[in-house]
């Protein structure tokens, strides 16, 4: 049996954990938006504008997947957060793990949107790599904290845990999935994430997984 001023502790550090995360999603997405490239007056005209975005596809798809992506996993976080009453120290080290990981893809997709690295196979690789990761981790987190429901919620149901451990199972398996199509070429991996919805029918098809 824990104490009870142990159970405090773990309480408040849930509490500043929930707000750290939040806020690193927050402004990892700002910083994503930010680095979307911008036409000039010249371009701001209905012709050239569709021929600026069609050139600068390159640099809009990946930094649109990562918005989608970790949008994806900022609701996922706020879910699992959502279903925990505290944290412990292994929980913590697991979620700052996680944000470790999200500052590694944010790192990899500017890196893909500078000329020099623009296109090249590694660094789709590396934003496949890194998204993966987060996703794994974020699994990872999820399996510790519901074994023998050491951090969860009592109002939390057997079927209710099965579903958040599928719907966290999706994003980086998709990522897995496009990691060899990477080295198919920039249309390759950016189709390959379309992979998206049928991984997660997939999923859906082993409600005791």
């Amino acid at each position: 049996m824990k104490s009870q001023s142990k159970l405090e502790r773990q309480k408040k550090q849930y509490d500043r954990l929930s707000t750290l995360v939040d806020s690193i999603y927050a402004l990892v997405l700002v910083i994503l938006v930010t680095n979307l490239p911008i036409p000039s007056e010249e371009e701001w005209t209905e012709g050239t504008l569709v021929e600026f975005l069609t050139s600068q596809g390159g640099d809009f798809f990946p930094v649109i997947i990562a918005l989608v992506l970790l949008s994806s996993y900022w609701i996922q976080n706020n879910n699992l957060f959502g279903n925990l009453v505290r944290t412990d120290a292994i929980h913590s080290s697991l979620s700052l793990l996680q944000i470790l990981f999200v500052f590694s893809y944010l790192y990899a997709v500017i890196l893909g949107t500078e000329p020099n690295f623009e296109g090249r196979p590694g660094v789709f690789a590396l934003q496949s790599l890194t998204a993966a990761l987060i996703g794994i981790t974020g699994v990872i987190s999820w399996f510790y904290a519901q074994h023998n429901r050491r951090l969860l919620s009592d109002e939390l149901t057997p079927p209710e845990i099965r579903e958040m451990k599928r719907n966290l199972l999706g994003e980086p398996i998709t990522a897995l999935i496009t990691f060899p199509c990477a080295f198919l070429g920039g249309i390759a991996w950016e189709i390959a994430w379309f992979s998206y919805p049928l991984v997660i029918r997939l999923l859906q098809r082993f409600p005791k997984l």
